[in-house]
């Protein structure tokens, strides 16, 4: 039997409509309706009647309602794709891919802060053994440069690049002299040279972070086992203690000034001097104005967006990342490149890799 004799055309229209307002009429009468609810009703069944009654005069045979049919699903399978590769799209553009493995690896003695990247992710600054400050490029239109600091019997501990991109802070550990230097790197026109901000016996500095215009320098001091972060300034050479803790992080407008103290993150407001805290972690970085990322005690990275209340803090993926165990991660000033430093068990080693969102 043909299909159009077993199922003739707007059989199944013009049973629906008269089946509806049946099926309406028996709840009415077992059930009491409200009367915009009917009201509403009744206005759409009548503009699906009206919708019915426009097809059967476009559409002259079951074939063509066939083909209308086909076209609405593939409208419909079209839209599904879209809003599924939207939502991808949505997902994926903050993820973060590791795009250079193993760009640099270091002795396993060597320290997560002996490697900085530069504020526009364009070069990675590091220490050697032989108290040598290395710059390594990331693209062709840059050369790497091999800078000798000043000679000394002690270690080179830290390095952390300056916002214009021109001046790295370098620590200096000599038996129980700290020493925190600037060095400025050659140009075309110029030689390079390294200046000494200040010394102090019997304490130690770590972890230099330059303040948004490069006039002033955050460091933790420590002495007697207490940390304490201090604020040196590169123009008047004014210092002064801001807080108790380490390994401070300004942030890119200078409103906040992350550190850890006693294992957790904690952001200081600079204007008001409000301290909130994060979370357990180490080795904060700034990806955004209010947006922070640090490494937790199992090796992975967490961020936090902290100019919402309750603080929003969430674990971040790192995709095609091979390495053991993340020990910090530092974002270039515009939070599009992200340096990891990595603890390696086989072979043993600090391994350097590169990321970006």
């Amino acid at each position: 039997m043909r299909e159009e004799n077993q199922n003739p055309r707007g059989y199944d229209e013009d049973q629906t409509v008269p089946m509806l307002l049946t099926h309406l009429k028996q709840l009415r009468r077992s059930v009491p309706v409200n009367y915009q609810l009917k009201s509403e009703l009744k206005k759409q069944l009548m503009q699906r009647m009206r919708e019915l009654e426009a097809q059967k005069k476009k559409i002259p045979d079951v074939s063509s309602s066939k083909r209308r049919r086909k076209l609405i699903q593939a409208g419909v399978v079209s839209l599904v794709v879209a809003l599924a590769f939207g939502s991808f799209g949505w997902w994926t553009k903050d993820a973060i891919s590791v795009r250079e493995p193993k760009l640099l690896s270091l002795p396993v003695q060597s320290s997560a802060e002996q490697v900085d990247m530069d504020p526009a992710g364009t070069q990675i600054a590091y220490i050697s053994q032989s108290s040598v400050l290395h710059t390594l490029p990331l693209n062709s239109d840059q050369k790497p440069l091999s800078v000798k600091l000043p000679p000394t019997e002690g270690k080179y501990l830290s390095v952390s690049w300056g916002n214009h991109g021109t001046q790295i802070a370098v620590v200096e550990q000599q038996k129980q002299l700290s020493r925190l230097w600037i060095v400025d790197l050659p140009t075309t026109y110029s030689m390079g040279s390294s200046r000494l901000l200040k010394e102090e016996e019997g304490v130690l500095y770590q972890a230099p972070s330059w303040s948004q215009n490069d006039d002033s320098i955050a460091y933790s001091r420590t002495k007697n086992g207490v940390q304490e972060i201090w604020v040196s300034s590169t123009i008047s050479f004014q210092e002064w203690k801001i807080a108790e803790g380490s390994q401070p992080e300004w942030s890119p407008d200078g409103r906040f000034l992350a550190f850890v103290d006693e294992g957790e993150i904690r952001i200081m407001e600079m204007r008001t001097g409000k301290i909130t805290i994060l979370g357990k972690g180490e080795w904060p970085s700034w990806s955004g104005d209010a947006r922070l990322t640090y490494t937790n005690s199992e090796g992975k990275l967490v961020e936090s967006m902290v100019d919402v209340q309750p603080v929003a803090t969430s674990e971040v993926a790192l995709f095609n990342r091979s390495s053991d165990r993340l020990i910090r991660a530092n974002w270039s000033a515009k939070g599009k490149q992200l340096l990891l430093i990595s603890h390696e068990e086989q072979p043993k080693a600090l391994v350097i890799s590169l990321a970006s969102r």
